[in-house]
């Protein structure tokens, strides 16, 4: 405004001095204008650079929040693996051991441990050692996949016909028992993978055992 009022004086002005003085005064108002709109541009740079930099405190907000959720994670993991570790040693839940895979970390529960041989019912033994495993899943907060495996022994005498519907039941069965334990069910699902997935590729009795399991998958997400 004050700007815009010293151009309108010196406009009023010219019409009541000698050629030179206008031309002087015509020169002030043309470098008067184009400081203004140096100053307009000035202006235009420095509101984007204020936009720039918001933007950038944002996504620097949002690193430090994913640090810090990364570092939370870290340490929760590193309190199953104190658990679960194997390496020989006593696991705080028997038959239960923490394995890593492609996808993240899995609780390997043995077969035995939930199942009579060809049942998808849970034992009350199995139901104890899933009480244990809900507590530890529930603490770590992530979205959970239930699998069911079995050995590669055709089924002959079971209701089931083949071992990917057993499989597949006894993944349903755990995961209920996971929900009724207090696992919310938005963060579960399941899968039957039957004997195609086998976690050790040999033919012998001792293969086949590790094989009959199910995995309950923490996901990395």
């Amino acid at each position: 405004m004050k700007y815009t009022m010293m151009i309108v004086a010196l406009v009023c002005a010219s019409a009541c001095v000698s050629p030179e003085a206008h031309r002087q005064l015509q020169g002030e108002n043309d470098a008067l204008k184009a400081h203004i709109a140096n100053l307009a541009e000035q202006h235009r740079a420095l509101a984007a650079r204020t936009g720039q930099l918001e933007n950038e405190n944002q996504e620097l907000g949002a690193r430090a929040a994913d640090a810090t959720w990364i570092e939370e994670q870290k340490k929760k993991l590193g309190d199953l693996l104190k658990q679960y570790g194997g390496d020989g040693k006593p696991t705080r839940v028997p038959g239960v051991e923490l394995v890593q895979t492609s996808e993240g970390y899995a609780f390997r529960v043995a077969g035995e441990v939930l199942f009579a041989s060809g049942q998808h019912a849970l034992s009350d033994g199995g139901k104890r050692t899933l009480a244990e495993l809900a507590k530890s899943i529930q603490s770590q907060g992530r979205s959970v996949r239930v699998e069911g495996h079995t050995d590669d022994t055709p089924i002959k005498r079971s209701r089931w016909g083949t071992n990917m519907r057993l499989s597949a039941e006894r993944s349903m069965s755990v995961l209920d028992f996971l929900i009724s334990s207090g696992v919310p069910a938005s963060k579960l699902s399941m899968a039957g993978y039957g004997e195609y997935r086998p976690a050790i590729e040999e033919k012998t009795d001792a293969a086949r055992k590790t094989n009959r399991r199910v995995e309950i998958l923490m996901l990395n997400r």
